[in-house]
């Protein structure tokens, strides 16, 4: 009797080690797992702080350039006005 305690205490034990020698090596592929995905999550970070930077210089070229055309089309409307004044005076003088 005691000899049938001990052999299914053995096999027990035996389970349990094949179960902890599992969970160990699913452990090992879940930290590995965790660990690429870490990797990638700080990648992705890093992009988007440099597409954020990216997309302000951008903004302020646009702006920039916004400005600019504003000035240039307000030049345009002068001179416009200048030469229609001076065609409404050409066409007065006749």
């Amino acid at each position: 009797m005691q000899l049938e305690n001990f052999e299914r205490l053995e096999e027990k034990i035996t389970k349990a080690i094949k179960i902890i020698d599992k969970l160990k090596e699913e452990n090992q592929q879940i930290s590995s797992s965790y660990s690429g995905l870490a990797n990638q999550i700080s990648q992705f970070e890093d992009k988007t702080k440099s597409l954020s930077r990216e997309n302000e210089r951008l903004k302020k070229e646009l702006k920039a350039k916004e400005g600019d055309f504003k000035q240039k089309k307000e030049t345009i409307r002068r001179q416009l006005e200048k030469l229609l004044q001076k065609l409404t005076f050409v066409e007065n003088f006749d």
